[in-house]
């Protein structure tokens, strides 16, 4: 068995396992009442988006391995070019629309409408939509061979890569800037022994939008270290210049990131963890 070949397993186990851990994830989250909260929908919704991403990577492998032929078709290299943008983007506008929700339930958390299943609808049709338009350039302007051109890799990259980065910066920058303001504020009405009780609960609540803001930090860099380096050798980086090993690798390191951030979903989710746990223990 080849390098190449071994790489090749490697990235099935690793899309396998997404998809599996993705569906675990999210079927008690549609099919059970006490688990439709905005949070809990926006994060299924990532793993809808992870599963359709880890299916095309799939389907992908098979097809190279089995039917190499059909990828130089000029029709079915159009398709293949669209979904390999579309289900990536999907990935990292997920984690931003949960970015997003977190700064606006922070910052905007008098507002009722932000914690209704109406507003999580709002922002996931939002996000596939977006997705779905942003990655119709790659299609409709292309020049039907199987090479991309320098246009579309760099496209690409900032739709997926740099456009994202710069979103979830600027929210995180504007909940942090929340917090701190809060604390400041809290600070100032220490003397006050009425306010004890109300000081108690805006500190909690700052430890716990701190904590769901670390999480979606370190969510989005694992995305972004993983496929960052694919995207920046399509752009940098001559196809005769580098060897289809450690292309293979770049892309494993994408796969890989695409499963630590489901599996991350679990660290994060305690009710649904709890669940699992009960469900197991019941069995035994």
């Amino acid at each position: 068995m080849s390098e190449i070949g071994i790489l090749g397993i490697i990235q099935l186990i690793f899309l396998i396992f997404t998809i599996l851990l993705a569906l675990i994830y999210s079927i008690p989250i549609i099919f059970m009442r006490r688990f439709h909260t905005v949070n809990n929908i926006i994060t299924a919704n990532l793993c809808f988006a992870a599963i359709c991403c880890a299916i095309y990577g799939t389907f992908l492998i098979i097809t190279a391995t089995f039917y190499p032929n059909v990828l130089y078709n000029s029709t079915i290299c159009i398709i293949f070019n669209y979904f390999e943008v579309m289900p990536n983007l999907q990935v990292s506008l997920a984690i931003v629309e949960a970015s997003v929700n977190r700064m606006c339930s922070t910052v905007y958390h008098t507002k009722p409408f932000l914690r209704t299943k109406k507003w999580a609808t709002i922002c996931i049709a939002s996000q596939w939509s977006t997705g779905i338009i942003l990655s119709l350039p790659t299609i409709l302007f292309d020049e039907s061979n199987c090479g991309e051109q320098l246009w579309r890799r760099i496209y690409k990259f900032i739709i997926i890569v740099i456009i994202p980065s710069i979103i979830c910066l600027v929210n995180n920058i504007m909940i942090f800037k929340y917090v701190r303001s809060s604390t400041n504020r809290i600070q100032t009405s220490l003397e006050n022994a009425k306010n004890n009780q109300q000081q108690h609960q805006h500190q909690h609540l700052s430890r716990r939008d701190l904590h769901l803001l670390r999480h979606m930090i370190v969510m989005f860099c694992i995305f972004v270290v993983g496929w960052s380096p694919i995207n920046l050798y399509s752009v940098f980086v001559n196809v005769g210049s580098i060897t289809s090993t450690i292309v293979s690798i770049f892309i494993l390191l994408g796969d890989l990131s695409l499963l630590i951030d489901i599996s991350n979903l679990f660290l994060y989710n305690h009710e649904l963890r709890r669940y699992f746990r009960e469900k197991i223990c019941r069995r035994h």
